[in-house]
């Protein structure tokens, strides 16, 4: 599948997430009797059986996977690579954590490529009851995502293929899509916005978002997101959350607002995180 040819990165760099056996009572002096023949004591019973009841694994309620698009800074792999700590503590998750470092990557299923993708998202959702998390973090243009590894010598995914394999892998699943890039507004666009979805982006579709120094542990936005998680109990709280977190830090930086923006689908308003 063609993606796009890269054309600019993320701007704005940003400087500034055994009880006792019982005592018997004395017996008062008696004339002596025969002594009584002692009758073997009966075999004492055989200790029950305990019985361990097994139960049954729980199917998967979440197909959860990690894309960090570009290796150029570290801050992409830290953000996927604490999300995906965060989300494997919870029952009943499948999750696969994509990178762009060739220097980390186990295997090439491991590289977020544009066949790994796919094939990884198709992995996480093979069960048909599992609701979907896609959580994509990298540079970005107005015209997509970043891929540094995509077709080998990179390129954009632009939201009309990234709709093309929810629909192919989510179906009408419940899905959530959190795309962390400058100018990922444009994933509001191109048929992303569907009842059964749930999109967050970094930024409105004309704006860019900070945080990709060299020097920086997550970028703004990914921080927030990441800090706010343990704290709210709905997608639209730790929408609100993140988008306050990251206009307080764009604010000390004097930077124009990156606005980030948010799609919750009438399907799927009040679907609970996992």
């Amino acid at each position: 599948m063609a993606l796009l040819l890269p054309l600019a990165g993320c701007f704005g760099s940003g400087e500034p997430t055994a009880a006792p056996q019982p005592v018997e009572a004395a017996v008062p002096a008696a004339a002596p009797a025969p002594e009584p023949v002692a009758e073997p004591a009966p075999p004492a019973p055989a200790p029950a059986q305990k019985t361990i009841a097994m139960t049954p694994a729980k199917p998967a309620d979440w197909g959860a996977l990690f894309i960090a698009g570009d290796h150029s800074i570290k801050a992409f792999d830290n953000a996927t690579r604490r999300f995906y700590a965060i989300i494997e503590r919870k029952p009943g998750i499948t999750l696969r954590r994509l990178t762009s470092d060739l220097a980390i990557a186990p295997s090439h299923e491991d590289v977020a490529d544009v066949d790994t993708i796919d094939s990884a998202l198709s992995y996480v959702t093979k069960n048909e009851r599992e609701k979907c998390l896609v959580f994509m973090t990298s540079h970005g243009t107005k015209d997509g995502f970043y891929l540094a590894q995509a077709n080998g010598t990179g390129g954009l995914l632009p939201p009309r293929v990234l709709d093309q394999w929810l629909g192919n892998h989510c179906g009408a699943r419940p899905t959530v899509v959190i795309v962390s890039a400058c100018y990922s507004g444009i994933f509001l666009q191109d048929g992303m916005e569907r009842p059964n979805r749930i999109i967050l982006t970094a930024a409105r579709a004309d704006r860019p978002s900070f945080g990709c120094g060299a020097g920086e542990v997550y970028t703004y936005y990914d921080k927030c997101l990441l800090d706010s998680w343990t704290w709210v109990y709905t997608w639209a709280e730790l929408y609100d959350r993140t988008k306050a977190c990251v206009a307080e830090k764009e604010a000390a930086l004097g930077a124009q607002p990156s606005e980030p923006q948010a799609y919750f689908g009438a399907e799927v308003a009040g679907l609970e995180m996992p």
